[in-house]
């Protein structure tokens, strides 16, 4: 029974997807600040403030504070209804973020943490209780700008609006919160790792390569503080103290930066010094292949991706845009290997989706014979692992070319056909053997010779093809004399026989 082949296309080459910007969160210590000590008169005018202006601070402060509690209350209980509904935080921080309804008596709010309520009206209030707090602690701090405690209440009222803002998509609002805390604690890698992550978001590419190089520079530099302090200070333990996940995110990431920048050498060096910082093998293929993907079309970034989009297309049944855009990649390309690649692309669509067969195998033809008749093996040095996929494909084009040569009774064409098909390496060639041996019953030596072609890889075949080309066999070999042989042949036919029909009752 005759059947054409699947041919499937082959994906390989489009840019990886980054790994998942996760730094550690960000923390706000006490003392963000510490109060400078006078050391002469002259300096105490601008080092301290009137009292009278250090009590209205410290009133303004203790009123945000409580404003800082009341949403803090507020927000666990959110937390606590998020629990009860077997809801994912996130996507419930997200959810509330929609809505801006309703609203309850600050008594009443402060009770929720252990009564509940609805989430969208708990997101509103625990909103204008942040903001309201922040208006208080800024209000505090230009009275009395040294006062510790307030900057470190205003710091957490900054990280916890980020977070929110960032949950709701509002990433303008998030970066300026960022900034703000990074004014007040320049110590911090995170905050500059979640600020490039933000500007990311934003397609803000210069920016964000600035932060995530910032956010590198402050990692290392403040490893020496994270040495234990029963632990000797040198090279060894500040180097163990580095957080090594956190600098692999932030290396990667300029190299992202990079790449939205069309900077390929500098992307490629943040890569090679990303690799040995991978935190795991996923890490290490993922930089790779990055490495790879800029190196498609000699660091031409943009050709690359093009491509992707292209791929995009084809996969979204655009096929004829997709090919007219392949056709004019060609056209733009460096390399010859990326070329070929872009030639089969193009001959998959062109025979499975848009009827020019013939084109797409004069097309694939001329890139295989550039493989078969690469005697130096200078294509196959050369960092191109594609030749296999092109193999397989014009193969399995040829097989079926032939396949429906024999449906339309045009004998010679499919003979020919076939034996094209079992002129390159591709996984089913014995298929091919197979249908040159049938074909060639009238001459029992090439009718042997193809289905002997056909049984050195039995796995190729299904058990009716293995037994057609054993029944071939023998009466190629009765016709020739060769009965020992036969004999031999005949027996593993009647074997496979027989274990089918014991198989099937």
């Amino acid at each position: 029974m005759l059947s054409a082949l699947v041919l499937l296309p082959h994906c390989a080459g489009s840019k990886p997807a980054r790994p998942a910007f996760g730094p550690p969160a960000p923390t706000v210590a006490a003392g963000l600040d510490s109060a400078v000590v006078a050391r002469s008169d002259a300096l105490a005018e601008s080092l301290f403030v009137s009292w009278e202006r250090q009590e209205a601070a410290q009133l303004q402060r203790q009123t945000g504070q409580q404003q800082q509690e009341i949403s803090d209350a507020l927000w666990q209980a959110l937390g606590n209804a998020a629990d009860s509904s077997m809801t994912a935080t996130a996507d419930t921080v997200q959810a509330i973020g929609k809505f801006n309804q309703g609203a309850q008596q600050l008594l009443a709010l402060q009770q929720l943490q252990q009564t509940g309520g609805d989430p969208v009206q708990l997101r509103a209030r625990s909103q204008a209780h942040l903001d309201s707090a922040r208006i208080y602690f800024e209000a505090a701090i230009r009275l009395n700008p040294f006062d510790a405690n307030t900057r470190l209440w205003l710091a957490r009222v900054y990280q916890l609006l980020a977070e929110r803002f960032l949950a709701d998509t509002r990433l303008p609002e998030a970066a300026l919160m960022l900034r703000r805390l990074i004014r007040m604690d320049r110590g911090q890698h995170g905050l500059h790792g979640r600020l490039g992550e933000v500007y990311l978001r934003m397609n803000q590419w210069a920016p964000a390569k600035e932060q995530f190089s910032q956010a590198e520079f402050v990692l290392r530099e403040t490893a020496e503080f994270q040495v234990p302090e029963a632990a000797a200070l040198n090279d060894s333990t500040i180097a163990a103290a580095l957080d090594s996940a956190a600098l692999f995110l932030y290396v990667y990431y300029q190299a992202e930066s990079d790449i939205r920048l069309q900077r390929a050498d500098s992307a490629l060096a943040n890569l090679e010094r990303a690799l040995p910082l991978a935190r795991n093998g996923e890490d290490g293929a993922t930089v790779r292949r990055t490495i790879d993907w800029i190196n498609w079309d000699d660091g031409n970034i943009r050709n690359a991706e093009y491509r992707d989009r292209l791929i995009e297309l084809a996969d979204a049944q655009q096929y004829a845009e997709a090919a007219a855009g392949f056709a004019r990649l060609k056209d733009g390309l460096k390399n010859p290997r990326a070329a070929r690649e872009i030639d089969w692309r193009l001959a998959l669509l062109e025979y499975s989706h848009l009827g020019r067969e013939a084109q797409a195998l004069e097309r694939l033809s001329a890139v295989v014979r550039y493989y078969l008749n690469d005697s130096l093996q200078t294509a196959t040095a050369a960092v191109d692992t594609m030749s296999e996929t092109y193999f397989n494909s014009f193969g399995t084009m040829c097989h079926n070319q032939g396949v429906q040569a024999l449906k339309d009774k045009k004998l010679r064409r499919a003979l020919a056909y076939f034996t094209q098909s079992t002129e390159v390496p591709w996984p089913q060639q014995a298929k091919s053997y197979l249908e040159i041996a049938r074909l060639s019953v009238n001459n029992p030596a090439k009718a042997v010779d193809a289905a002997g072609k056909a049984l050195a890889t039995p796995g190729q075949l299904d058990g009716r093809e293995q037994q057609d080309a054993l029944r071939v066999m023998v009466g190629g070999l009765k016709r020739l004399g060769r009965f020992d042989e036969a004999k031999e042949y005949y027996r593993r036919y009647r074997q496979q026989v027989q274990e089918k029909e014991s198989q099937s009752e």
